[in-house]
């Protein structure tokens, strides 16, 4: 019996070795991180915003793959974090060496499953009845938390010591550096699934979904179950993100059910690109730096998430990673250079507007919130006066100049591209 084989084409393996190149340099830069900054407290922060980044990967399912808004998502976070400090705890008391690499695997199973019950309940319609439906549902086990202080722990939340299920796999759990193992590896596997779903019939159809429900349900297809289904997956991979949580800080707490983690979410897929798969991942990574550093920097840091996300909407719907793919794009065109001198003069007036409207916000916290602290305060390096009108001038001054010279910057960009007939759907202009 003779087997044919055919063997791919030049353009087949180049485009799967250009393929590969992402997922190598994601895996070369989780080996370089641990050994570039070596602290607990900077190990800490990695392990949390790979968390967050997982975390943002399963949001993305609904919002950018099959396009619903859920306001409930944190739930998923929380319940998986719940199913994983008391699987630590039970096993623990069992008495059993358990690896605890596998204890997300727990939580995301038990995520997955109410998933699937959840699911059921919100997935008739898309759209604003979902977002309410899901609104709901969190809002309950919200509530129902103080009902059950022996699951949720009340106010204190249940704490959990991650040695205690003994060492596995070269490591004894005690050092930050060992859960930045277990999220990074983690990590690298829920990317890998949730692309792979993006490539099979299920993932396709969640984007018809998405894109014309109506369509899908004419050609045989339940929109419903396959929004079920997206729903439960994303649920899933959010108890995953839930449980390396709970391994990292040891402790889970009714806060992490609540509608700001829902937000929270919300705003670093947006921000991050919910067009792009790993979009998100880097709306987790600025907005989960931002929460790290910037509070302690600056009591508006909530207020600049809230800026954040107004700009995005407004100026760059595509994300953050939209406006990466667009200069790439940019750079690539062969016109750069002749375009060069304006977006240099486009980016010093941004910032110089980013200028002032730090010194408008930080003016107004201390003449409200803050007042007691007095009007002096040093924004930036510079001394400043909330009592003074040269502060606020200064500020206001800077931005709305900032805005007058941007729009004719903008306008002669607009004509630049024109000439060179590079407007391209979707750039900036």
């Amino acid at each position: 019996m003779t087997i044919n084989t055919v063997e791919p084409t030049a353009p087949e393996r180049n485009l799967r070795v250009a393929a590969a190149f992402p997922w190598a340099g994601i895996a070369l830069t989780l080996v370089l991180l641990p050994m570039l900054f070596t602290s607990n407290s900077m190990m800490s922060t990695l392990n949390y915003l790979g968390t967050m980044a997982i975390f943002a990967l399963s949001y993305n399912v609904l919002l950018g793959q099959t396009g619903l808004l859920s306001l409930g998502h944190g739930t998923f976070f929380g319940l998986g974090g719940f199913v994983a400090t008391h699987a630590v705890l039970r096993l623990a008391e069992a008495g059993m060496n358990f690896p605890l690499p596998l204890i997300p695997l727990i939580g995301g199973l038990g995520a997955f499953a109410l998933g699937v019950f959840g699911g059921w309940l919100s997935s008739g319609r898309g759209g604003m009845p979902f977002a309410m439906i899901t609104l709901g549902l969190a809002e309950l086990v919200y509530a129902a938390a103080a009902l059950f202080p022996s699951i949720y722990g009340s106010e204190e939340g249940v704490s959990m010591d991650r040695m205690d299920l003994g060492a596995s796999f070269g490591m004894a759990y005690g050092a930050n550096s060992d859960i930045y193992v277990i999220v990074a590896v983690w990590f690298l596997i829920c990317a890998a699934l949730l692309y792979y779903f993006t490539r099979t019939p299920l993932g396709l159809l969640t984007n018809g979904v998405r894109d014309n429900a109506e369509r899908i349900e004419f050609l045989g297809f339940s929109a419903r179950r396959i929004r079920m289904s997206a729903y439960a997956i994303a649920a899933g991979i959010a108890g995953v993100a839930g449980s390396l949580a709970a391994l990292n800080f040891e402790i889970i707490t009714v806060n992490e059910l609540g509608a700001g983690t829902s937000t929270l979410v919300l705003l670093m897929t947006y921000i991050g690109g919910t067009r792009h798969f790993f979009g998100p991942v880097l709306g987790a990574i600025v907005i989960g730096m931002m929460k790290v550093w910037l509070s302690d920097i600056s009591p508006a840091w909530m207020m600049y998430f809230g800026l954040l996300f107004i700009f995005v909407v407004m100026v760059a719907p595509g994300g953050l990673a939209g406006i990466l793919v667009n200069g790439i794009t940019l750079m690539r065109s062969g016109t750069f250079g002749r375009q060069a001198p304006l977006l240099t003069a486009i980016g010093a007036v941004g910032a110089a507007m980013l200028f002032g409207l730090i010194v408008l916000v930080e003016l107004g916290y201390r003449a409200g919130l803050d007042a007691a602290l007095g009007p002096k305060m040093s924004i930036l390096g510079l001394p400043m006066d909330a009592s003074a009108i040269w502060s606020w001038g200064l500020g206001g001054g800077v931005l709305s100049g900032g805005a007058l010279v941007l729009r004719m910057l903008l306008d002669r960009l607009a004509t630049l591209r024109h000439a060179l007939g590079t407007v391209a759907k979707g750039e900036l202009a």
